[in-house]
């Protein structure tokens, strides 16, 4: 091979590696350009949620693109933002969603068991606060809504829960 074709490959090859490290540094900045606006609406979005503006909170959290982030924090508040505004069917598999990322979680499984109280899932509802008590024994909240929860089923077994004592316990919840 000739001087001025080694040349010229050498050339090529170097532009084509050049090219190459470019897209990737270009592609990973505008990933992590990406992570780092979802991460900023998800921050926002559970600052909302704490000044308690639900709606404006699922908004800024419903922006956030999927598979942008994986943090259990995104499908937890976006589902306790739908329970404040009582849409409990929309709150299920988000809070399941969020469950899977990270399953020791007592909030998530709390709200879980609130969750499927207000669906009227008694059943699972219980059995949401009876892992709550299990990883955390000490609390007082899922133990008192499963003593209520025991007192309804003693007194009126199949019963729906409007209503009811536990109905009105966690009606603000």
């Amino acid at each position: 091979m000739t001087k001025p074709v080694t040349a010229l490959l050498l050339v090529t090859a170097l532009l084509v590696a050049l090219a190459t490290g470019w897209s990737f540094y270009l592609y990973h900045s505008g990933q992590q350009a990406a992570e780092q606006q979802a991460m900023a609406s998800l921050d926002k979005g559970i600052a909302l949620f704490r000044e308690r503006k639900y709606a404006e909170s699922l908004e800024e959290l419903q922006s956030i693109p999927d598979g942008v982030i994986e943090d259990w924090h995104l499908p937890y508040y976006m589902a306790t933002a739908h329970v404040m505004l009582k849409n409990y069917p929309a709150a299920a598999p988000l809070l399941e969603e969020a469950l899977a990322l990270n399953p020791q979680e007592t909030q998530i499984l709390f709200e879980l068991g609130v969750v499927y109280f207000k669906l009227g899932n008694l059943g699972l509802s219980k059995a949401y606060f009876e892992t709550v008590v299990e990883i955390d024994p000490t609390n007082e909240d899922a133990r008192g809504l499963m003593d209520i929860m025991a007192n309804l089923e003693r007194q009126q077994p199949g019963g729906g829960p409007e209503g009811t004592p536990l109905e009105n316990e966690i009606k603000d919840h």
